[in-house]
């Protein structure tokens, strides 16, 4: 950061808003970290400190930046975009961003399915199913909680596979399954105390929930889950026409 040049007519907030993108695009300035204050900013680039104010404003509104009210500016961690209006699993939007996505197993456990889960995959109550449950993180930082039940009897074997390595999805079509369709429910709630502790954020914080059912292609149910993503790290898109 230093002077920039004031005699080529382009508006300096403009300058500053582009050498500050690259920096955060190049990751000279890290996800996290701290930027100088506009006071500070305005003494390297030798700006009045509203020029800087308006550079910032702008990257903030492209959620490059955030600030915390009394501490600073921060450079913000990368969203997952996630594209509604086509089924996708969370790796796959990721890739598609150019997200690494790292994954822990919390659970991996065989139980009975108790009544909404036995309903969600058209089971029993009490017929085997498998209760995965992973923390999926993304540049360090956690952003979902991963909650999925996938009925014993169709992979016996499935806690024979790597599920850190391996998204589920793929393992169903490694055993000849084909995800066709889902039914999925969306809400926003609060962070408790339990999932304030997996996601690294305050209790009470927004999460966005979402509860869904997968079928394969002949319309069985293959996974039930309860996805809690960190509202400040998730985003949702969806393709709307009239």
């Amino acid at each position: 950061m230093g002077p920039i040049n004031k005699t080529d007519g382009i508006p300096l907030y403009i300058k500053i808003r582009q050498q500050l993108h690259d920096e955060i695009e190049n990751k000279i300035l890290l996800p996290g970290q701290k930027i100088p204050s506009e006071d500070e900013l305005a003494s390297n680039y030798g700006v009045s400190r509203m020029t800087v104010r308006q550079a910032i404003a702008d990257l903030i509104d492209e959620g490059l930046l955030y600030r915390r009210h009394g501490v600073g500016t921060f450079v913000s961690h990368s969203h997952v975009v996630r594209d509604q209006s086509r089924l996708t699993n969370l790796f796959e939007g990721a890739e598609q961003e150019g997200v690494n996505i790292s994954v822990q197993v919390l659970i991996a456990d065989i139980l009975p399915a108790k009544i909404k889960v036995s309903h969600a995959l058209n089971l029993a109550e009490g017929d085997l199913v498998f209760h995965i449950k992973t923390l999926r993180s993304t540049d360090g930082m956690p952003i979902t909680v991963h909650d999925a039940y996938v009925p014993y009897k169709l992979i016996p074997q499935l806690l024979q596979e790597d599920l850190e390595a391996t998204p589920l999805w793929d393992i169903f079509e490694l055993n000849g399954y084909r995800v066709k369709r889902a039914v999925q429910r969306l809400e926003a709630r609060e962070a408790d105390e339990e999932l304030a502790g997996l996601l690294s954020v305050e209790e009470g914080s927004p999460i966005f929930y979402k509860e869904r059912t997968v079928y394969l292609d002949d319309g069985t149910p293959i996974e039930f889950t309860h996805c809690y993503n960190r509202g400040d790290r998730y985003t949702l898109t969806v393709v709307l026409y009239r």
